[in-house]
C-alpha cells in the first residue's frame, strides 16, 4: 500500500487529537512516512509561507516527539493509558 500524505486537520485549522492525526499519518507510520508527512506539511505552515507560528511549533513538536523512538514509545504508552490529547506542559520534551 502506497504511503499518502495527507493534510492534517490541524493544517486546515482543525485541532487534533493526537500527533499522528498533527502530521496526517496512522500510529504504525515507519520514521520514513513520518519525516515525510512533516517535511511537507512544514512547508505548507511555515510562517513566512503564510502559516502561524503556533500551528508550526505544533507541527515540530509532534514530529519531534514521532521521530525519536524513546519519546514515541512514551507518547505511545500515554496514549495507551488514555492520555488522549496532548498535555499542556508536553512531557515529551
Amino acid at each position: 500500500m502506497p504511503f499518502v500524505v495527507t493534510a492534517s486537520r490541524e493544517a486546515v485549522g482543525v485541532a487534533a487529537d493526537t500527533y499522528y492525526e498533527v502530521l496526517g499519518v496512522a500510529p504504525s507510520a515507519t520514521r520514513e512516512e513520518i519525516r515525510a508527512a512533516y517535511r511537507k506539511l512544514s512547508r505548507k505552515v511555515h510562517p513566512d509561507a503564510g502559516g502561524t507560528d503556533a500551528l508550526f511549533r505544533q507541527i515540530q513538536l509532534a514530529y519531534e516527539t514521532l521521530s525519536d523512538p524513546d519519546r514515541r514509545a512514551a507518547y505511545d504508552r500515554h496514549l495507551a493509558a488514555g492520555g488522549g490529547e496532548r498535555a499542556a506542559g508536553d512531557p515529551y520534551l
